[in-house]
C-alpha cells in the first residue's frame, strides 16, 4: 500500500515553503519557552533546536554551539546538563504535540486508521574513525554493513 504523505501544491516555492515552515517553527519556539523560565536558557534551547534542524554537519556541541553564533560548546552543555527547566513539562507538551499531528480522523495508514510515526536515528552512514559507534555495522536504513570512512 502507497501512503501519501505530504502533499505539497506545485505553485508553492522552495522559499515560500521554507518560511511557511519557519514561522511554524518560531511559533513553537515561543510557545514551548513557558519552560524555560530564564532568557538565557530560552535563548540556548531555540538555538539548539534551530542547529539540530539546521544544515550543521555533525550535531555535537560544538558546531551547534558554532552555528548559534558562539565560539565554545559552553552554553550548550550548560543547557543540557546544568539550567533549571521544567523537563516533564516539555516531555507532556511534547506528547500532545505529536500526538494531536498524528490523529487523523481515523483516515491515517496506521492500526484503526491512526497516523503513524517511525523515528530511526540510524540512517545514516558513520564517518571517521575516531568516534563512538563509526566502526562496521549495521544499518537498517541503508540496507548494508558499511565501512567506516574515513573523513
Amino acid at each position: 500500500m502507497q501512503v501519501e504523505l505530504l502533499d505539497v501544491v506545485g505553485a508553492v516555492s522552495d522559499r515560500e515553503w521554507a518560511e511557511e515552515w519557519a514561522g511554524q517553527l518560531d511559533d513553537l519556539l515561543l510557545e514551548v519557552g513557558r519552560f524555560f523560565p530564564r532568557v538565557g536558557v530560552r535563548c540556548r534551547a531555540a538555538a539548539c533546536v534551530r542547529g539540530l534542524l539546521g544544515p550543521v554537519s555533525r550535531k555535537n556541541g560544538w558546531q551547534l554551539a558554532e552555528y548559534a553564533g558562539d565560539g565554545a560548546p559552553w552554553n550548550q552543555q550548560h543547557l543540557l546538563d546544568r539550567a533549571r527547566w521544567d523537563v516533564e513539562g516539555m516531555r507532556d507538551f511534547t506528547r500532545r504535540h505529536v500526538v494531536a499531528a498524528l490523529a487523523d480522523d481515523g483516515e491515517g495508514a496506521g492500526p484503526g486508521g491512526a497516523g503513524v510515526l517511525v523515528v530511526d536515528e540510524t540512517g545514516f552512514a558513520k564517518r571517521g574513525t575516531a568516534s563512538a559507534g563509526v566502526a562496521r555495522q549495521y544499518s537498517g536504513a541503508l540496507g548494508v554493513s558499511s565501512p567506516a570512512r574515513s573523513g
